[in-house]
C-alpha cells in the first residue's frame, strides 16, 4: 500500500513538473491530435484548449509540418531540431521542436527561439531536408515499382515456360500427336466415365508391314510415313476422338460416346481411307483392334483386349478392323 501511494504521488509530481518545465511539452496521437499539453506551451501560444497540432501553428508552418514531420518520424522514429512558427499572444513565435515515436504516440518538446535569422536559416535547411526525403521516397517507390514489374514479367515468362514444358511432356516429338503419357491420363478419366455408363471405344492401330518400309526405303522415309499417317488420322477422326502415338508404328484412338458396333465401323472406315488415299511418300495400310469398356476393366486390361483384337485383324489378312459386337 505504501509503495502504491508513493507511485501515485510520483506520477502527480511528474505532471506538475512538466507543467512548470521551461519548455513546451505535448503528446500527439497518430492523427496528430493533442493528447497532452503542458501549461508552459499553453502560456507561450495563448491557445487554451488546442485539439490538433495545427491549432498551435501558423498557416505556413502547418504546410511545412505536414510535409516534413510525418515522413521523417515514420522513417527514423525521431524528429530533431524542426523549426516551426507557433501562434502566440504577440502574433507568432519561432520555436525549435524535437519529437520521438513512443509506439503509438509522438512525444514532443518545444523551445522558444529568440534569434529570427538563425531560425530562418535552419528552417531553410529543414525544408531542403524535407525535399530530399520526398525525393528519396519517390525514387525508392519508382525502384520498387520497377522491381515489381520485373518480377511480374518473370512470373509471366515462367508461367509460359511451364505451359510449354507441360505440352512438351505430353507431345510426341516426331508426329506432333499426344503421346503415351497423355493417353494414359485421358484413359484414366474415361475409365471413370465408362464405369458410370458412358460408352467409350478404344482403337489400337498398327501399320501393316512397316518393317519393309524401313528396310526398303530407310528410316528417314519411315519417319515421314509416320508423320503423314498421324496427320491423316487427325483428319479422318476430327473432333470426335483423340489420336495418340503409343510407340513405334502403333497408334491409339479414344472415341467417347461410341459403342462396339459404331467403333468397329469407324475402324473399317479408317482402313479403307488409308488404302485409297494418295500417299506423298510410301503407301501403307493399317490394321485396327477395337475394344469397348467392360465392367471390371482397368487401363491395362482395356488396352490389352484392343491389342489382342489388333492381332486378330492381322491374322484375318490385315487392312481391316476387328472387334466384338
Amino acid at each position: 500500500m505504501h509503495q502504491e501511494v508513493l507511485g501515485r504521488v510520483g506520477v502527480k509530481t511528474m505532471e506538475q513538473q512538466l507543467d512548470r518545465a521551461p519548455c513546451g511539452y505535448l503528446v500527439l496521437d497518430r492523427d496528430l491530435r493533442i493528447v497532452e499539453i503542458n501549461n508552459t506551451l499553453r502560456n507561450l501560444t495563448g491557445v487554451e484548449n488546442p485539439h490538433h497540432i495545427h491549432d498551435l501553428l501558423t498557416i505556413a508552418s502547418r504546410m511545412y509540418f505536414q510535409t516534413y514531420f510525418t515522413p521523417s518520424i515514420k522513417m527514423h522514429g525521431t524528429v530533431n531540431e524542426m523549426f516551426l512558427t507557433l501562434k502566440s499572444t504577440t502574433g507568432s513565435m519561432p520555436a525549435l521542436m524535437n519529437a520521438v515515436d513512443r509506439g503509438g504516440y509522438y512525444e514532443c518538446a518545444m523551445i522558444q527561439m529568440s534569434v529570427r535569422g538563425e531560425y530562418e536559416k535552419e528552417l531553410l535547411m529543414a525544408k531542403r531536408n524535407a525535399e530530399k526525403i520526398n525525393r528519396e521516397t519517390a525514387d525508392a517507390y519508382d525502384k520498387l515499382q520497377a522491381l515489381m514489374n520485373e518480377v511480374e514479367n518473370k512470373q509471366q515468362e515462367l508461367l509460359a515456360l511451364n505451359l510449354e514444358l507441360q505440352q512438351l511432356a505430353i507431345t510426341d516429338s516426331l508426329t506432333g500427336l499426344k503421346n503415351r503419357r497423355y493417353l494414359e491420363e485421358r484413359l484414366t478419366h474415361f475409365l471413370v466415365q465408362a464405369e458410370k455408363g458412358r460408352e467409350v471405344a478404344v482403337l489400337v492401330l498398327d501399320i501393316d508391314y512397316f518393317k519393309r518400309v524401313n528396310d526398303t526405303h530407310g528410316h528417314q522415309i519411315g519417319d515421314a510415313v509416320l508423320q503423314e499417317l498421324a496427320r491423316r488420322l487427325e483428319e479422318v477422326v476430327g473432333s470426335n476422338g483423340i489420336v495418340t502415338r503409343f510407340g513405334g508404328e502403333e497408334f491409339v484412338i479414344i472415341m467417347p460416346d461410341v459403342g462396339a458396333k459404331e467403333g468397329l465401323a469407324k475402324g473399317n472406315a479408317i482402313c479403307k481411307y488409308m488404302e485409297s488415299v494418295d500417299w506423298i511418300n510410301v503407301p501403307v495400310t493399317v490394321s485396327i483392334g477395337v475394344a469397348v469398356y467392360m465392367p471390371g476393366d482397368e487401363i491395362s486390361s482395356w488396352l490389352s483386349r484392343a491389342d489382342s483384337y489388333l492381332y486378330k485383324a492381322k491374322a484375318d489378312g490385315r487392312n481391316c478392323a476387328y472387334g466384338l459386337i
